[in-house]
């Protein structure tokens, strides 16, 4: 009896340490997988969901945290260049960098790709932030990263984020931080806090976008045309521009809902429908004896390959010939991606097709960047020429760009020309065209048609006086 009751408490005691030690390994393995699951991988650092934990824990004790989020500057150079072994171990350099800036106070953590997060647990103000901010950018400047014996030039964006003011939980902070971050490298400011009014993926936003796809379908976009006349007044083309009639708010202008259509793919059926359009539109002008030019806007996010196609097949359905299409692109395009504006334009010339530079002089480029860029005119921005007879720097400008392209070998376009003197001291200035209230708003294409036909008409007559725009035009 004694020797079975040993031998059945042996075997509890044994059950029970293995049950204890048992408990102990899931346990620790439990912890581990935890902690497995809030670090990241190549780094070391926490990860986004370790991120929007501790967000959420300082939110419920009543913290106001601030939130900075970095993307670097060209990073996939890097990958495309050297390797994505090179790209990993200069990420791991970075985040060494970050952690070594922060301070122990700080938390940073890599949210995946090149974005890293940096939160400050209770900010004293706004501009304790930016100042972490711009030390962090520093830092990553003078950092000495290298790949093997390459050493690596590595700039960054930053987008700052505060509860409270700029949102109330973890996703509505990221959500903004990374508004202000794309904001910063677009504006190419280094560093910029989150603004609502900026936000163009506000609810707003959402709804013009949800709407604009509708209107897209129920043929509520028209195109209006303006025109573009010689210095002698004579008709050369007209520009195409998109608007909305909206069912409820009437006529709206591009200004309304580009800027955020321009931040989704909508922009590309957008730019093929209002292509399409205008040159559909300009081809029946021809047909009935009415022979120009037609310019359309494409915005940066348009200007890749997938335009070539779209123009390819403009031309093809309309049979309209390439040197009569022009398509203006913008500074934006120019300095966001040189070596690719490069390629389409080139791409662009060699099919015969026009390219103009709009709005030029109100961006960040200048003549420099137009070389090896085979454009063939420059639109000199209307803010130059709608007070040059006001002032005089203007005028100093004005008459520079137009010397200076011309040596190019490039024609100017003057936007923005609204009365007799300006056009006349333009013309004196040797610019080539001129675009403007002066001569017509943008209008409908009915009524661009009966102002070309009335033009042709004046010119006819030997009349110095442009024609009078039809009533009821619609502004820019």
């Amino acid at each position: 009896m004694d020797a079975a009751w040993t031998a059945w408490t042996s075997v509890v005691v044994v059950t029970a340490v293995a049950a204890v030690l048992l408990v102990a390994v899931v346990r620790h393995r439990d912890r581990r997988s935890a902690r497995v699951a809030l670090t990241d991988a190549l780094t070391g650092l926490g990860n986004r969901a370790a991120l929007t934990g501790r967000v959420a824990r300082l939110l419920a004790g009543g913290a106001s945290p601030g939130l900075l989020l970095l993307d670097l500057d060209g990073f996939k150079d890097v990958n495309d260049t050297l390797g994505h072994t090179a790209g990993d171990a200069l990420l791991r350099q970075v985040a060494t960098v970050l952690q070594r800036t922060a301070g122990p106070q700080a938390q940073v953590t890599r949210l995946g790709g090149d974005e890293f997060a940096v939160l400050v647990p209770s900010p004293a103000h706004g501009a304790e932030l930016e100042v972490l901010a711009k030390r962090l950018l520093a830092a990553l400047s003078i950092g000495g990263f290298t790949s093997g014996e390459v050493p690596l030039d590595v700039q960054g964006s930053i987008g700052i984020a505060v509860a409270g003011a700029d949102g109330t939980s973890a996703e509505e902070l990221l959500q903004h931080a990374d508004v202000a971050m794309y904001a910063a490298k677009r504006a190419r400011a280094g560093v910029l806090r989150y603004d609502a009014e900026q936000d163009q993926h506000s609810t707003g936003a959402l709804e013009v976008l949800g709407q604009l796809r509708q209107a897209m379908e129920e043929d509520q976009l028209v195109v209006h045309y303006q025109p573009k006349v010689a210095g002698d007044g004579r008709l050369l083309g007209f520009e195409a521009l998109v608007r909305w009639q909206h069912p409820t708010r009437g006529l709206l202008p591009p200004a309304a809902f580009l800027p955020f259509v321009e931040r989704t793919r909508l922009i590309h059926a957008l730019t093929r429908w209002v292509l399409l359009t205008a040159v559909r539109q300009v081809a029946t002008w021809r047909a009935h004896g009415l022979d120009t030019t037609v310019s359309v806007n494409i915005s940066a996010a348009s200007l890749d390959e997938g335009l070539l196609g779209m123009v390819e097949e403009a031309l093809a359905l309309t049979r309209w010939p390439p040197e009569q299409l022009v398509l203006e692109i913008t500074e934006t395009a120019i300095v966001v991606d040189p070596a690719g504006a490069r390629r389409t334009v080139q791409r662009l010339r060699e099919r015969g097709v026009r390219v103009s530079v709009d709005d030029f002089g109100a961006g960040a480029t200048s003549l420099v960047h137009l070389r090896g860029l085979a454009v063939h005119e420059l639109k000199v921005d209307r803010q130059f020429v709608s007070d040059l007879m006001a002032h005089p720097e203007d005028e100093v400008i004005v008459s520079s760009v137009i010397a200076l392209a011309h040596r190019l070998g490039l024609v100017v376009v003057a936007e923005g020309v609204e009365d007799a003197r300006t056009a006349a001291r333009l013309r004196a200035m040797g610019c080539d065209e001129l675009q403007g209230y002066l001569f017509a708003r943008p209008l409908p294409a009915a009524q661009a048609l009966a102002w070309a036909r009335g033009e042709q008409g004046r010119l006819a007559a030997g009349s110095a006086e442009p024609a009078a725009a039809p009533t009821g035009a619609a502004a820019e």
